[in-house]
């Protein structure tokens, strides 16, 4: 379980692998949560790296608008990047976070099974 905080009075973000999900802890409450799934199939023998589909990010309504999910997008797509994992955003929330960095835009998966150069 990967773990990182941005500083004093920031949440706790963390990688927990065994239920495909990260999370935003603040001090004993999870306050966001973003879901992903693997597809881990090899349909060119292993030559394209696997899928992780980041499928729903949710933040505690009370939390909303304070960056968290942001901040959890982005520790989904930096732990993503190292692992060579290309992503398919299919929560809307990660695809519109996407369009405003591109310079995650390389991580997305095309239709041709390449990395895309520009946000879907």
């Amino acid at each position: 379980m990967a773990e990182t905080s941005a500083g004093p009075g920031a949440v706790r973000l963390v990688h927990d692998d065994d239920r495909d999900r990260f999370e935003a802890w603040d001090g004993a409450a999870v306050v966001a949560v973003l879901q992903y799934g693997d597809d881990e199939t090899e349909p060119d023998g292993g030559a394209v790296p696997p899928v992780r589909d980041l499928r729903s990010t949710v933040v505690a309504p009370d939390r909303s608008g304070r960056g968290i999910g942001s901040a959890l997008v982005r520790f989904a797509l930096d732990d993503a990047r190292e692992r060579g994992l290309r992503i398919r955003a299919t929560c809307w929330f990660v695809r519109g976070w996407i369009e405003r960095h591109p310079d995650y835009a390389d991580l997305l998966e095309t239709a041709g099974g390449a990395a895309s150069e520009e946000p879907r």
